[in-house]
Parts: structure tokens; sequence; C-alpha cells
């Protein structure tokens, strides 16, 4: 039945979210994430885990008393990724959410269809559903923790997965479909884990500050795991924030990962390709050689229907 999934959010509960961790740096009281979880209920504000640096630590507790802070020693957003899954480890957590700190909606996308019978999607939004932030936010990512969750009982080689930017979707996105394993960008944002099957949990070092997305992708593929996209959950970014991360990808140089994969990924660099240049010539965006890899590894695209996701999760 077409949009069964947004009857996730009716159902939603507290215990069906992961525990959350977000790194966040220099936005003690002014992260958009977690301002706006300010108004969430306790049952959701107890599961929240922000890594920050060590020189931060009290101006973070002072902010959001009601979240654990945990310190991160080693500067950059790589190494506070790592430092969410040792602390998931450390914590005994099967399953954990990492989001960024300037995510201002998560949402479902609903499917509909333009006059010309052409797909579309749109978000699911609090005018459309009624449902006010931030509670819209918190169930419809509560609706990809339980999503996720069928997928990591569905495929055992499924390690984590992400929702997919919600800027990109409208004409795109099919939200018949619940996930899509190595088919997609690689996972950022707003980000499911299986802990003990996501092995990384250290970051090199050319991509502790930037490119983090992109080495995580291809240590979890180069140890035999996949990655998925939620077709149907959607983030939206602060679009005006401030970015803490020291890179320029209008630069002639833009993105400069594809540097270091060769000697760090060797068997996984010969399928990455440039996607997106800018007008320098720069690298604006890396993606992955889908139909050569699917050629030499013998395999292919992996499609879970939602139908098939949402009637596991009636049966359980």
């Amino acid at each position: 039945m077409t949009n069964e999934h947004l009857g996730l959010l009716r159902i939603a509960k507290a215990r069906w979210m992961y525990p959350i961790y977000v790194p966040s740096y220099s936005r003690a009281g002014s992260a958009p994430l977690l301002e706006m979880l300010r108004g969430a209920p306790s049952s959701i504000q107890s599961k929240v885990h922000i890594v920050v640096r060590t020189s931060e630590v009290r101006e973070y507790r002072e902010s959001y008393p009601w979240a654990t802070v945990v310190r991160e020693g080693v500067t950059g957003i790589g190494p506070a990724r790592m430092r969410c899954l040792i602390d998931a480890d450390r914590r005994g957590y099967k399953n954990i959410v990492v989001l960024d700190d300037d995510i201002i909606h998560v949402s479902l996308l609903e499917e509909t269809y333009k006059e010309n019978g052409q797909r579309h999607a749109k978000r699911y939004s609090s005018k459309v559903s009624g449902i006010r932030e931030p509670s819209l936010l918190i169930r419809s990512l509560i609706a990809g923790c339980v999503l996720s969750q069928v997928v990591f009982q569905l495929r055992p080689d499924a390690s984590y997965g992400a929702a997919r930017n919600a800027l990109f979707s409208g004409p795109v996105a099919d939200p018949s479909i619940g996930a899509m394993l190595n088919k997609q960008s690689f996972p950022a944002c707003v980000m499911f884990f299986d802990v003990a099957r996501f092995k990384m949990r250290a970051m090199p070092k050319p991509y502790r500050y930037h490119g983090e997305d992109l080495a995580m992708f291809l240590d979890n593929l180069s140890r035999g795991y996949r990655a998925f996209q939620l077709p149907a959950l959607a983030y939206d970014q602060h679009g005006n924030i401030e970015t803490t991360i020291p890179l320029d990808p209008l630069s002639e140089v833009g993105r400069p990962h594809l540097e270091h994969t060769e000697g760090l990924y060797p068997d996984i660099h010969p399928y990455l390709r440039v996607s997106v240049r800018n007008k320098l010539g720069g690298v604006m965006r890396i993606g992955m050689n889908w139909a050569r890899w699917y050629k030499d590894t013998g395999t292919g695209p992996d499609i879970l229907p939602m139908i098939d996701l949402i009637n596991t999760i009636k049966e359980s």
C-alpha cells in the first residue's frame, strides 16, 4: 500500500529509539539539533550523547545537562565519529544513530504524483502530518531506527546506513523502496549503525577533519560489509550556520580525498570516480562506479521493498 510507512509515526515509541550520538564543536548553546532536543521528552533526552573536545566538556554539560557528554581528545569530525562507536562499545550498545549537530529536520518522504503522472516525493512535514516539532523529528528518527533494524535483521552483512539528503529527494526518491544496499552515495549526516558489524574504530589522519564519510565507507566495504540508504527518510541541515570544517570545495583542489585512497584502500580505489567538479576543476563530489563494481564482483544492487520492511515490523 502506498505510503504505509507513514503509519510508523503514529506508533513510534521512545524505547525504539537507538542511543543518539551527536559530535559537536564550538556550538554549546547554539547547535541546531541540540537546541531542538531541548523540547524533547526526558525519555529521548536521556538517550543523547554529545561527543566534544576535552576543552569544551564543561560548556556542553552546562548547556545540555540532560545529555551525556563524551570527551574526545583528538580533534576533528573523523575521530569524533570513531569516539561515538568506541563509547557505544564501552556502554554495550547494539545499535546507535549518529547525527551531525546542524540537522534541523528528519522527515519521512511521502509518495505523490504530479499531473503528468510522474512520481514525486515530498517531506511529510509538520503542516501535513499535524505533528509539531521537535516531536516530528523524533518520531521520524524512531521510524528510521525501526526500518534500519529490519535491514540489519534481513541482511547479516549490512553494517550501517543512512537517511538521504532532502534537498535532492523530490524528483528521484522512491518511498516505495525500503532500503538500497550498495547503490547509493556514501552514508552521511544521519547514520544508523550495527555497532558490532561496523569494525572501524580509528580514522586515518588525512580524513580527520573532512572526508571521514568516504573513509568510513571504504573501510566498511573493504571488510566485506555493505552500507544502505533509507530512501523514504530524509534530513535537512541548517543552511546558514557557519561551518567548523576547514575545507574549500570551490578551490582548484576542492576535496583532496582521492589523494590518499589508493594507498589506504587499494582494493576499492579503482572503483572511485570524480562525479562533480567545480568551475576551477577542483573535486566537488566523489562517487562509486557501481556498474564496474557489480561486473567485477558478480554482484548487483540489493533493493528491499518498503512493504517487506513494514510487514516484518508488523510480524515482530
